[in-house]
């Protein structure tokens, strides 16, 4: 049998309510986002919101040996590395 691993999509949300554990995550890239794609017709309110809390989650994570390596998706999208120690 063998074991599921992580994914390497963490939602940002998860990062800030502290429901995602990574410093248990097991490897060294990882990418946080907003659950569900910006709808259609949204305001600028709501996208400016959904890229607040990925940059909030980023500014959690770097506190935690993890840092920025690029945003995509205008924002909503941030790939992460783990600083060596």
């Amino acid at each position: 049998m063998t074991l599921s691993r992580p994914p390497r999509r963490i939602i940002a949300e998860d990062v800030l309510a502290g429901r995602a554990n990574v410093d248990a995550y097991p490897f060294r890239y990882m990418y946080l986002s907003v659950p569900t794609p910006i709808r259609p017709g949204s305001g600028r309110a709501e996208f400016d919101a959904r890229v607040d809390v990925v940059l909030a989650a980023v500014e959690m994570l770097e506190a935690r040996g993890w840092e920025l390596v690029n945003l995509e998706e205008l924002g909503q999208i941030a790939f992460m590395r783990r600083v060596e120690r």
